[in-house]
């Protein structure tokens, strides 16, 4: 009903126009806006979109670009299925703008989002002010308070009024988040498919206090001061095989039910990588793409990799449906197999001699033996610069170790 409120009034903002005559998106610019508060329609989550043909478009988020092919029309309507994660915008077009919802079907419970989109607009946020501080560097933050707060490490780029940058956590980062700074306050935001974020934060004496939402659904306060040694914990030391446990056994079916384990012989003798992932994690098919590097540039020497997906719906059908468009999209070469629902309780049970499931994606490194050698959990993506220069690196040189005993 919220929703139904809030789109009427989107509508009568827009009650000048009337249904545009030509239902194809316009070539250009574009600014998609979602409304993530039915009772705030100032809170809102922008992201920037370059339409190249009626047929195709660009997702912008700083160095991120996202390319989306499944656009179709019907009379007014407009309908964008984006790539890896199947989530989607349904709209109506009104001249140089588009109102509709955005559906995420990666969530166990759907609830649409009402957006807007405008053509020939890029301003994320509006810049009203010169900036009178500098967000740029690393910044020590935490998230909520009390025993439910969690750490990370803000790292920020400022160039006069524009900033980009990430958070890193232990287990993975926030990706490519993009964003102004207007006197002493900042607003960053992305959309990805999966995730839609927004960062606001005011810095006062050195020190930042800010909230962040996610989607409609979430929002918590953040505190964060600055630093020049971010430390955060070993991802390497996080999770751990359990006293009484050797090796990392399981058998689960792959999409076409075939059951598939360890012991088979195409893994025997070899050097695999274990990939707990899920479809529906941005840092997953981060990933996902560099796992697919690795395996196209070591599997003649022995690389083997496995992936094993852990979905919000715990049903054969729907991972199908699931992990044949996260392959295709993302060109995966590798097994990919369903191990069980994605709740991380839930999780564990399906690998018992795990310590626990932290976090999607976790790598567990597997020598010739048979023997487990590290355990990354998380995953520092594109997004981190420098720390992810240093993943791979590292996970490059354990590879080769492992691969010329």
């Amino acid at each position: 009903m919220k929703n139904l409120i809030l789109l009427v009034l989107l509508l009568l903002f827009f009650s000048c126009d009337s249904p545009g005559t030509k239902s194809e998106l316009k070539s250009g610019n574009w600014l998609f806006e979602l409304y993530v508060d039915n009772e705030n329609r100032d809170l809102k989550i922008p992201f920037n979109v370059e339409v190249v043909s009626a047929n195709e478009l660009i997702i912008k988020n700083a160095d991120e670009r996202i390319e989306v092919k499944e656009i179709s029309y019907k009379e007014d309507s407009v309908f964008i299925k984006m790539p890896v994660f199947g989530s989607e915008f349904k709209g109506k077009f009104f001249k140089n703008s588009i109102t509709g919802d955005y559906y995420n079907y990666n969530k166990t419970k759907i609830s649409p989002i009402p957006f807007i989109a405008r053509f020939d607009e890029e301003n994320r946020f509006s810049v009203s002010n010169p900036p009178t501080t500098q967000f740029s560097g690393n910044w020590k933050a935490t998230f909520g308070s009390g025993e439910r707060s969690s750490d990370a490490v803000g790292v920020f780029t400022q160039n006069k009024n524009l900033i980009t940058g990430t958070f890193q956590t232990e287990v993975g980062d926030f990706r490519y988040l993009e964003g102004v700074v207007n006197g002493n306050r900042m607003q960053m935001s992305c959309f990805d498919g999966a995730h839609a974020f927004l960062f606001t934060a005011t810095q006062t004496d050195g020190k930042l206090e800010g909230m962040f939402y996610s989607g409609d659904t979430w929002k918590q306060s953040w505190i964060a001061e600055r630093t020049d040694n971010p430390v955060l914990g070993d991802m390497k030391k996080l999770t751990y095989i359990k006293s009484g446990f050797d090796k990392l056994s399981f058998s689960f079916p792959n999409d076409n039910g075939e059951t598939i384990s360890l012991d088979d012989e195409k893994f025997k003798n070899k050097v695999v990588i274990v990939q707990i992932f899920g479809t529906w994690c941005p840092n997953c098919m981060d990933e996902t793409r560099y796992l697919v590097e690795l395996y196209n540039k070591y599997n003649v020497k022995g690389l083997e990799i496995i992936g094993l997906d852990f979905e919000t719906k715990n049903e054969f059908e729907y991972f199908k449906t699931r992990i044949n468009r996260f392959r295709n999209d993302l060109n995966v070469p590798y097994e990919l197999l369903l191990a069980g629902p994605a709740n991380k309780t839930e999780a564990a049970k399906s690998l018992p001699m795990l310590n626990k499931i932290i976090s999607y994606p976790t790598a567990i490194f597997i020598d010739r033996k048979g023997e487990i050698r590290e355990i990354h959990t998380g995953f520092s993506g594109p997004g981190t610069g420098d720390n992810y220069d240093h993943y791979k690196k590292e996970t490059r040189q354990l590879i080769e170790e492992l691969l010329n005993e």
